[in-house]
């Protein structure tokens, strides 16, 4: 997700990162010691192997996915899923018949904070994506 085109994706894997290291005492310097495998005279007092490193980054890298499919604020400028399915909903006339359904039930999932999955978090983005050219 960091190396996403999307700024919403990579920010929430940049903080779902810095959240990991920091519930392992770790901080983005112990990360990239621990990528380029230099130890120097910093001020911290820990060592950490590669594999700490990289347990690191993939539960943050995992973590930061998950946030960013199951429409948890990203930054200011990306809206909730909700807000999203609302915007898709107003453009319901260029819409096919199944799109119209999906849309509506989206806007009722989401209205509380409901969760989408994988495929239905795609499926709106891509539909969102293209009401927003119209």
């Amino acid at each position: 997700m960091l190396s996403s085109d999307k700024d919403g994706e990579v920010i929430a894997a940049t903080r779902a990162m810095m959240r990991t290291l920091q519930a392992e005492g770790l901080d983005i310097h112990a990360l990239a010691d621990g990528i380029t495998g230099s130890h120097n005279g910093s001020s911290r007092n820990h060592k950490y192997t590669e594999e700490d490193m990289r347990a690191a980054y993939r539960s943050g890298r995992a973590d930061g996915r998950k946030e960013a499919l199951n429409g948890k604020p990203h930054s200011t400028d990306e809206p909730s899923w909700h807000q999203i399915a609302l915007e898709c909903r107003k453009h319901v006339e260029h819409l096919r018949d199944r799109e119209q359904e999906f849309v509506e039930d989206m806007v009722c999932r989401t209205v509380h904070g409901g969760e989408l999955t994988e495929k239905q978090a795609k499926w709106l983005r891509d539909i969102w994506t293209r009401v927003r050219r119209m």
